[in-house]
């Protein structure tokens, strides 16, 4: 029977914010653990192996909490650096079209129509 633990996974790793490759290894760890226990205990349910495992915040909590502050904090700030320039260049992007609409919308029409009729006439020849 194989269990779908793709939900618990996701979550812990949300919650791991420090950088992949630090906590890759820990992830791979967890995997090992849920899987030996779901070969130890073949009629396990989802839930019964994320009981074993433990909540997914206390988890990543005491994982973060064995890691080098600094490394965490570099990797938080990194994030938000990162995340604010995203903003910052959308907010540009956002001024730099608005302005290019108005510019256009401003423009006079560059556009001359003229009409042009043609006549035609028929000849006929009165022989």
């Amino acid at each position: 029977m194989e269990l779908d633990m793709s939900s618990y996974f996701h979550r812990l790793e949300r919650l791991l914010d420090c950088p992949k490759a630090a906590c890759q290894p820990f992830l791979d760890q967890t995997r090992r653990m849920a899987t030996d226990f779901i070969q130890g205990n073949p009629n396990a349910t989802t839930n019964e192996v994320a009981e074993f495992l433990g909540d997914p915040q206390e988890l990543a909590q005491g994982f973060l909490e064995t890691l080098d502050p600094k490394i965490v904090e570099h990797h938080r700030k990194r994030k938000k650096y990162l995340r604010w320039t995203g903003v910052a260049i959308l907010a540009i992007l956002l001024v730099c079209i608005s302005a290019w609409c108005i510019y256009l919308w401003k423009q006079p029409s560059m556009v001359d129509s003229t009409d042009v009729i043609t006549i035609y006439s028929e000849f006929t020849e009165e022989s």
